[in-house]
């Protein structure tokens, strides 16, 4: 279509523009039209009345607005004799679940209700579902009345409003019911955007770049060079109208409509050409079906329009040109473009798409032709292959969607050739020169990849670079800074960019200073994926800082991220000395920067070798085509910079990438073809460019190189080469090493290749020479590392084994492409998997294209299995990324727990390790091996007869061979049980060090020996140890910590009985805390981050044992528990780790562990300092979470103490303290004299400032108590945190009865005592009660008021419940009851406390529980909440935000977790004790075994919250009865779950199974009254006479009706004969105090006081 069909009709004398569509000028463009809206609308759409339908959400922002202006316009509007129109509004609950036959229903029998007639008109005021429902109900009502569409969200505006397309979603599948009605008036008002969520606004965004791509380039170039200026609107940074950003967001938007209006008009009816704005919507809706509601739909369709864009390139109707715009521009507005990318991750964590399913959703779409799949196909930016969507296989679907490929090798050799991609290394530094530079530079040959994509976007970013596309994008156009450069207004993120990340470090020093706007940040953050942030860039940013520039590291030293703070000149320049021994990148970096110093530089790279010269002398060329010319002082590494600015070149092309190349070429050697890279020859600048001559040609192939091109013939047989030096090519030698593996021929008779020169190669992508040998011995190839190097031991290609699990390539490029040329020379009939395969996209993005399309490979996609449910489950193969072989290099005492590594249990038989293993291994959904079990399956033997024949030494010596054979299949994803004395050989040891030193996997399951001895009397299983056991365990225990990073004590009951379920929940929380991904943003434990309050109780008893029935009701209120060790009855090691898991065990807080001396006011012997050591450590290797150590108080060598610890911590926190027992240190200056006077006997520095730079470089955390003399030492105290950086959590105290009132001010982590406690830890300390009151007397602490809204409410047992937990600690609030029925005294109520401070929340019940949410009281809606459809909490955020949620459901999930793990015990009718559970917290974890069916009794307002709990518990059948069949139907719809069950009696209906349990979750949601006795008696009775049944069903009845106690369902349940003990009952008024203590929590903040509320509760109840 021509311009002249797309032009926009202006209209005079406004900013508006209307648009075409259908030959009606319908569509109305502008901004601030509510007025225009509403004369448009009563002027030429007349009605009787204007029905407007809008959302809860939409309601509060901008419903009043328009029913006013409407309003105004009818007055005006309005004769005499014309009888008034009328207005009615209808808000119903937003989001997608509301978009339903059953709402649909609701407004139309509402508008028949209302006396709405034919001559009606509906107005939609919303985003998309709004507008699809609300236009169904228009075509419908009233065989069709006219529908006005006002979108308020992006998306709406430009796709869903337009078009005329109306539906509604069923359990089938979205939008499958609807018609086509076209809106009489689309009015897309601009000013909506700013209120719309930033994330929202991007997700229409996301259609505007869609139609861009298929149809208008102009459109898509302005989409990609202005990202920030068109998220401005949305951002809050204009407002104005005529700027230039709501001009340039207008112009977009338009661009966008007038598309879709000019496709509708041509094919209204989705004949062929409007299919084909589904760009991206085929596999975008497949992905939206599994991750919705976690991703939105323009999220989900911008991973479909890349994966689209993909199967195009694959079948070559797009260039990759295209893709990686298409990527980089989704990229720019913060898209997701992968399912693997960071964005995903986040917001849909644990989800997986498997292939299979995504195809199956497919099947569905409304495009297919019959079974065949069409998919839009792109040809370039602006066009499409075909004027409507093409038939695309399913075996090029799956190639692209699969995780994984699968490689058959190629049958024959071949004569080919092709074009590799544009270097990578020339390309960065293209990119990086010419967006620096003056003028306009045509960059020709650019590599088109995530590196340079990561790199284009930063440069966006920190200089605003504008380009341009020429050349069907072989050709980009940069115009340069000149080196003017900006602090981006967000974080530069990297990805793995390990180019992108060094270069762009010393860029962002350029920046002198911060931006002139308010908003605009005062540094700049470089960071990276978490590969990136463990890749090195110390060097760098040393020499930077030695420079003057202002670089800080946010997370680990030495690796991204980084802050870089202008600090007014830029790099001030002058002499550089860097070291070069790791990275050449490092010296490119500075040299490309350097002309920008402020000064002229010389860079020194004296004193270490440098490495890979050709690629520093490759930058200095390049910047001598920009015009600025390094000099090198003779004989020297130094380098001199003239200050200057770049002149960019008119043209400059980039030659292929010489590492690339090396691939097809390979593939030449390895088949024996003949494969000619036509663009990389003798001429290259790049190292990699010798590889066919120096590696290729030694190795036997025919070579043929010109100038510009490279032809290799592969030989019949390929040659070891005895040793090569490749330092100057170390990139090529993945694909050396892979060619070695099959090189036998020549005289080299042991068919070793040595390849040397590539150290570097351990800190790229990831340790390649460690993952080399790794995979290549999945091949069934001997490798090993050298100091420098690799060597390998080539084998006859026949003997290659086929690589199980497939190739890892642990996110790394390189070892992708390599893998994939060795899986062409696999023998007949053997093929290779190759994972990871996205992976290539960092150099070559068609790299799978080439070898299949170019090359001749068959390749088809293969996908990862999921073990367990969905979102909960974990891939299985091997292309899961993991990180242990990156560590390789780490110190050996440094043990780094990993998430996926295989974890090793040690310990004496009879510790529990098989229990203990076996229970983590379900829990986390890994193997389970037992090292017992293992052996005797190796061998085919027990192990009594295997060491009565050949005796313990040959036992020994077999069990460490089959540990080594196991740890090398199974490093990841396993947890394997060793026997007891692995240790007892020195190979033995070495195997369980070595897998330490790499992983920090090995932990040591330790149990007192005299309860193994007591355990192992029983066991006759196993061989004796034939001497005294305590002989063998002081043996053996120094090797158990020898081999070991962690200690897991376990304990059994503390009079003994043995109770191995909880030792398996002990184990598997202490296995969550040492293997869980490093997070610096969050604290240990869950303790809140600052400034939120937070505290720890300070346990002071000799001996934790008598304190353990009362330890919940001490911790109330509580974040965390300090196990004073100095302070116990013994300071023995195994005491000690018994009172920690004793606590463990009765406490999910986490633990601060300390052993304070007597210098800084504990009971520990200063001079014992060697057991103090000692304790700490043992602290570390129990994985407590907070470990204290004592910092400047001693001869210094605490410091370095502390050091050692900060490197082998794990996950521990350190908080380094110092105590001012005497009162001598001030907290400023101002006091020091003062404080020196009193005491004589102080040396040392008399100010805490100096105290805090100690302890702040050594701690995670710092803690420092003085004492107070007077009240003004606690001011002091305060102005001394308050002039504190910030960048450490700090516990600042005062000791002493003045100090008390410090305790109050401190709101990290302040020390508390308790009433239950016989003594406080030290002098002043408060109970948590007692600070709050303090607080409240203080003013900081501000009295609220709580309600329970309804009626009738006069029973209600939640004002004690709530009342009782805030009097227990010490909060000034009160709850109150307020009966009412009237939801707008609720509202009055709400907004008045909350506009005055005082409103602290409220409990809702009936009737009020949906009123509230329509009332709009309520700004946020939890998911509960929505899919409920019912508030009964309601709750204050940060910034006075009202939120409401649904806790019926989390008293239910309570209620089944407490019930037991084999559901069998009942829980006691009086509440004010403690459950008889056992249960730990995972009681409902998936087990094969056991089938769980969930059962709902009712189909009202709770019975929704019921079947919402049982979804989140993941049972595996839900079934609903109701007396009405059709409402439980409805239920079922609404949750696009369960089954209805017409038939009480066959409610508990059971199949029976083999080896199966049958777990039944029976909730029932309907009164008392209404329950009859005698059916529920036959419903349990109907699965007592079941004889097949009876002794594998288990269950719990839940009812949510709390008068009387025992409802007739109980009673029922508990008087079935033959299944008394199977069923726990729960009575309603248990899961009601669950659900209190849930808002009692979220409300406060604080851990409630569980069992004083439960108490209350019970009072309660009886008093009434």
């Amino acid at each position: 279509m021509g311009a002249s069909e797309l032009a926009p009709i202006s209209i005079p004398g406004t900013s508006t523009t209307k648009v075409s569509i259908l030959g009606k000028e319908t569509i109305v463009v502008g901004i601030d039209l509510v007025d225009h809206i509403a004369r448009d609308v009563t002027t030429n759409i007349p009605a009787s009345v204007y029905i407007i339908v809008t959302d809860t959400n939409i309601e509060r922002l901008h419903l009043k607005t328009l029913v006013s202006a409407l309003q105004n316009a009818l007055d005006q509007n309005q004769t005499t004799t014309d009888a008034k129109a009328r207005i009615l509004s209808y808000v119903m609950p937003p989001g997608e679940s509301s978009k339903t036959r059953r709402t649909k229903a609701a407004i139309e029998d509402w508008a028949l209700q209302n006396k709405c007639t034919r001559d009606s008109c509906f107005i939609a005021l919303g985003g998309g579902v709004i507008g699809d429902l609300v236009g169904f109900v228009a075509a419908t009502f009233m065989r069709g009345v006219p529908v006005v569409q006002i979108p308020t969200t992006l998306l709406a505006m430009v796709d869903s409003s337009v078009g005329g397309k109306t539906a509604i979603d069923t359990p089938h599948g979205k939008n499958l019911i609807g018609s086509f009605h076209q809106p009489h008036r689309i009015f897309i008002d601009l000013r909506f955007l700013q209120t719309l969520p930033m994330r929202e606004f991007v997700n229409g965004l996301g259609e505007i770049i869609k139609t861009a791509a298929i149809w208008v380039e102009e459109d898509f170039d302005l989409l990609e060079n202005h990202p920030e200026q068109i998220l401005a609107l949305s951002q809050g940074a204009v407002d104005d109208p005529s700027s230039a950003e709501v001009q340039l967001l207008m112009r977009v938007i338009l661009g966008s409509v007038r598309v879709k209006a000019h496709v509708v008009t041509v094919d209204e009816k989705e004949g062929g050409l409007r299919g084909l704005l589904n760009f991206g919507h085929s596999i975008g809706h497949a992905i939206e079906a599994i991750l919705s509601p976690n991703l939105l739909h323009g999220e989900c369709v911008a991973l479909g329009m890349v994966r689209e864009a993909e199967i195009a390139r694959h079948l070559g109707y797009l260039n990759e040109v295209a893709v990686g715009r298409l990527v980089r521009c989704l990229q720019a507005y913060g898209l997701p473009v992968s399912l693997e990318d960071k964005i995903v991750k986040q917001r849909a964590p644990g989800k997986h798409c498997p292939v299979d399913k995504l195809l199956d959703i497919m099947c569905i779409d409304k495009k297919n032709q019959g079974s065949k799949k069409k998919i839009v196909m792109l040809s370039g930016i602006g066009r499409t292959y075909e004027p409507r969507a093409s038939v695309i296989p399913d075996d090029v679907i799956r190639k692209i969607l699969s995780p994984s490929v699968e490689i058959t090798p190629p049958s024959k050799p071949i004569n080919v050739q092709l074009k590799a991609p544009g270097s990578k290394s020339l390309s960065n530094r293209a990119l990086v020169l010419a967006a620096l530079g003056e003028g306009k530079c045509r960059l020709h040959g650019l590599l088109h990849s995530d590196d340079v994509q990561v790199m284009l976007d930063a440069l966006q970013k920190l200089v605003g670079i504008e380009y341009q596309w020429e050349n069907d994008g072989d050709t980009l156009v940069v115009t340069g800074g000149g080196g003017r450069l900006r602090v981006p207004s967000k974080e530069v993120y990297l990805g793995n960019a390990g180019t992108a990340a060094r270069f762009l470090t010393t860029v962002c020093a350029l920046i002198p200073k911060t931006g002139e706007k308010v908003a605009s940040p005062a540094s700049t953050i470089v960071t990276g994926n978490p590969r990136m942030k463990q890749r090195p860039i110390g060097p760098l940013v040393d020499a930077l800082s030695a420079n003057g520039v202002s670089v800080k590291y946010l997370e680990t030293k030495g690796c991204l991220p980084l802050e870089i703070t202008p600090n007014g000149i830029g790099l001030p320049g002058g002499r550089i000395n860097l070291s070069a021994s790791v990275s050449s990148q490092y010296v490119s970096s500075i040299l490309i920067s350097a002309p920008y110093a402020a000064q002229e530089v010389t860079l020194d790279l004296s004193g270490d070798a440098v490495i890979s010269q050709l690629y520093i002398d490759m930058t200095i060329a390049m910047m001598a085509s920009f015009g600025i010319n390094v000099v090198r002082q003779e004989g020297t590494n130094m380098y001199t910079i003239p200050k200057g600015v770049y002149k960019n070149p008119a043209d400059y092309y980039v030659e292929a990438d010489a590492s690339s190349a090396t691939y097809p070429l390979a593939f030449a050697a390895i088949t024996g073809s003949r494969v000619t890279v036509t663009n990389i020859g003798s001429d290259s600048l790049q190292g990699d460019a010798q590889f066919a001559v120096k590696v290729l040609r030694e190795m036997g192939c025919t070579v043929e190189q010109t100038k510009t091109s490279t032809t290799v013939s592969g030989p019949a047989a390929l040659k070891p080469l005895p040793t090569i030096d490749m330092e100057p090519m170390t990139d090529a030698f993945l694909t050396a090493s892979v060619l070695a593996a099959v090189a036998r021929g020549g005289p080299n008779k042991d068919h070793t290749t040595r390849i040397t020169g590539i150290a570097n190669q351990r800190v790229k992508e990831c340790n390649r020479i460690a993952v080399m040998v790794e995979q290549l011995a999945k091949f069934g190839v001997s490798a090993s590392e050298l100091p420098d190097g690799i060597q390998i031991h080539g084998i006859d290609r026949a003997a290659l084994r086929t690589p199980e699990g497939g190739v890892k390539c642990y996110d790394d490029h390189r070892v992708a492409m390599s893998f994939s040329v060795l899986a062409c020379a696999m023998p007949g009939g053997k093929r290779a998997v190759v994972n990871e395969k996205r992976c290539v996209e960092k150099t070559w993005p068609a790299w799978w294209d080439a070898l299949s399309n170019r090359l001749g490979v068959l390749i088809s996609g293969v996908d990862v299995d999921v073990d367990g449910e969905e979102g909960d489950g974990h891939a299985v193969s091997s292309t899961k990324a993991t990180n242990e072989l990156h560590l390789r290099n780490l110190d050996e005492t440094t043990p780094t727990a990993l998430s996926d590594a295989t974890i090793v249990l040690i310990g004496m038989r009879g510790a529990g390790k098989t229990h203990a293993g076996r229970a983590a291994a379900k829990y986390f959904g890994r193997a389970f091996i037992d090292m017992d079990h293992a052996f005797e399956s190796d061998l085919n033997t027990t192990i009594p007869d295997f060491i009565n024949t050949r005796g313990w030494e040959a036992f020994r010596t077999e069990e460490v061979r089959i540990l080594s054979q196991t740890l090398a299949a199974h490093p990841t994803d396993t947890v394997i049980a060793c026997g007891g004395g692995i240790v007892e050989t020195a190979d033995g040891r070495k195997v369980l060090t070595g897998w330490q030193a790499k992983h920090g996997c090995v932990v040591h399951i330790k149990r007192d020996i005299t309860a193994i001895a007591s355990h192992l009397d029983k066991d006759t299983t196993r061989p004796m140890y034939g001497e005294d056991m305590r002989g063998v365990w002081d043996r053996r225990k120094g090797w158990y910590r020898e081999c070991s990073g962690y200690e897991c004590v376990t304990v059994h009951q503390p009079d003994g009985t043995e109770e191995w379920g909880r030792v398996e929940k002990d184990f598997t929380r202490f296995l969550a805390f040492v293997t869980q991904r490093k997070s610096t943003r969050t604290l240990p434990g869950g303790v809140p981050n600052p400034p939120a309050p937070s505290f720890f109780i300070s346990l002071t008893a000799p001996d934790v044992t008598p304190i353990l029935p009362d330890l919940t009701a001490i911790c109330a209120g509580a974040d965390a528990i300090e196990l004073r060790v100095d302070l116990l009855a013994s300071h023995e090691e195994e005491y000690v780790g018994r009172q920690l898991a004793l606590l463990r065990r009765y406490s999910p807080l986490p633990i601060v562990y300390t052993v304070r001396t007597q210098s800084q006011g504990g009971k520990f012997a200063d001079a014992d300092h060697d057991a103090r050591v000692g304790l700490l450590e043992c602290g570390v290797r129990w994985a407590c979470e907070y470990v204290d150590v004592e910092v400047g108080c001693g001869d210094g060598s605490e410091v370095g103490l502390t050091q050692a610890l900060v490197q082998r911590k794990g996950h521990s926190a350190v908080i380094a303290s110092f105590h001012d027992v005497k009162g001598v240190v001030a907290w400023d200056d101002a006091n020091v004299n003062m404080n020196v006077q009193r005491t004589s006997t102080h040396t040392g520095s008399t100010t805490f400032k100096a105290k805090y730079d100690d302890l702040a470089a050594v701690g995670d955390i710092v803690k420092l108590i003085g004492r107070a003399h007077s009240l003004e030492d606690n001011f002091a105290l305060r102005r001394f945190v308050a002039s504190l950086p910030g960048d450490k959590p700090v516990i600042a105290l005062n000791m002493g009865p003045l100090g008390q009132i410090s305790r109050a001010l401190n709101t990290f982590l302040t020390p508390v005592t308790h009433p239950l406690l016989t003594t406080a830890a030290a002098p002043g300390q408060l109970s948590v009660k007692e600070i709050h009151q303090f607080r409240t007397l203080l003013g900081t602490l501000t009295p609220k008021a709580f309600y329970l809204f309804g009626k009738p409410i006069q029973q209600s047992v939640s004002p004690h419940l709530h009342n009782a937990g805030f009097e227990e600690l010490g909060l000034p609030h009160h709850y109150q009851l307020y009966e009412t029925d009237d939801v707008n005294e609720v509202v009055e109520v709400v907004r008045r406390g909350v506009a005055e401070g005082t409103f602290g929340g409220a409990s809702v019940t009936i009737p009020l529980k949906e009123a509230v949410i329509k009332s709009g009281v309520v700004g946020m809606l939890t998911d509960a909440a929505t899919r409920i459809g019912a508030v009964n909490t309601v709750g204050v955020g940060e910034g006075g935000e009202v939120w409401g949620d649904n806790t019926d459901w989390v008293g239910i999930v309570r209620c089944v977790r407490q019930a037991g793990v084999e559901l069998g015990k009942q829980i006691t009718a009086n509440i004010t004790g403690s459950s008889t559970s056992t249960t730990p917290a995972y009681a409902l974890q998936t087990n094969p075994d056991v089938k769980t069916i969930g059962v709902v009794i009712g189909a009202g307002g709770t019975a929704r919250a019921a079947l919402y709990s049982l979804q989140h518990l993941h049972v595996d059948e839900i079934r609903v009865w109701n007396r009405t069949p059709e409402k439980a139907a409805a239920l079922v719809e609404q949750f696009n779950g369960g089954v209805v069950v017409a038939d009480l009696t066959a409610l508990l209906a059971t199949t029976p199974e083999s080896g199966h349990t049958t777990r039944f979750i029976v909730v029932s949601t309907i009164p008392a009254a209404a329950q009859d006795a005698a059916a529920f008696t036959g419903m349990f009775r109907s699965l007592a006479t079941s004889p097949s049944t009876v002794s594998e069903v288990t269950g719990v009845v839940i009812d949510m009706a709390y008068r009387p106690l025992y409802t007739p369902l109980l009673l029922a349940a508990q008087a079935t004969e033959g299944l008394k003990k199977s069923w726990t009952v729960v009575p309603g008024l248990t899961v009601l105090v669950e659900q209190g203590v849930e808002q009692f929590g979220r409300w406060t903040g604080r851990r409630p006081p569980v069992e004083v509320m439960r108490g209350a509760a019970s009072r309660g109840y009886e008093g009434v």
